[in-house]
């Protein structure tokens, strides 16, 4: 099940060399630490936090790359955001965010990468702008959640990939659970930070995200 492009592997693996490259990580390194994000984004129990996240993601960074100024950064936000991803943890951002900074010390990467690449993992725990000094920040959390704005079926086949990622929560508890996430999300001013975003999705998102909230047959608190 994917909300997302097709996994076109060789793309992919690309990507990763030209990023990794561009920041001069040691080669072997770099294509061992390839392998284990092949791993972990491919487990069975991935249904929407997988390959074809993460390629969605790196896709509309180059749609949005004349408003990105840290590329590298960004991307390597990408690729780790979640590399750790177990519904029975409550820690996976900050298990990924230190994933990513012992993968980026064995690549031999500047050190000075590392920090603002683990903030922006860790940030996608709330979905709040953590940091200010980090400019790239907004739109990485804007287009990690931009898949809210999607076309209703698309959005449809979302909802459902969680669903299966949580298939081991009982129905009710899933309900009232998802339930409180999607209103949390409704509370806010806005979902999405930067305004390109709000203008393009904000709509649509706040209408699918009151969609499923209906289909769960929970009621708004307000």
């Amino acid at each position: 099940m994917s909300t997302a492009t097709s996994i076109d592997h060789a793309w992919l693996q690309q990507k990763w060399q030209t990023v990794t490259a561009s920041v001069f990580a040691d080669p072997a390194a770099a294509d061992a630490v390839w392998a284990e994000l092949l791993r972990h984004y491919s487990e069975p129990k991935r249904k929407y936090h997988n390959l074809s996240h993460v390629s969605a993601l790196l896709r509309r960074a180059e749609q949005h790359q004349e408003q990105i100024r840290q590329k590298e950064m960004v991307e390597f936000a990408i690729w780790f955001h979640d590399v750790i991803y177990d519904t029975h943890l409550k820690d996976n951002e900050e298990r990924s965010a230190e994933w990513a900074r012992c993968a980026m010390i064995a690549m031999h990467i500047d050190e000075y990468h590392i920090p603002p690449v683990m903030e922006c993992i860790a940030a996608t725990a709330m979905h709040a702008v953590s940091s200010p000094e980090i400019p790239d920040l907004p739109l990485f959390l804007d287009m990690d959640l931009a898949i809210l704005g999607a076309d209703e079926d698309i959005y449809h086949v979302y909802s459902a990939a969680i669903r299966s990622e949580y298939a081991w929560v009982a129905e009710e508890d899933f309900r009232h659970g998802r339930g409180r996430v999607i209103e949390d999300f409704l509370e806010r001013p806005s979902l999405f930070y930067t305004p390109m975003m709000v203008a393009a999705l904000e709509a649509q998102a706040r209408h699918n995200l009151n969609t499923e909230l209906r289909e769960l047959g929970q009621a708004r608190s307000n």
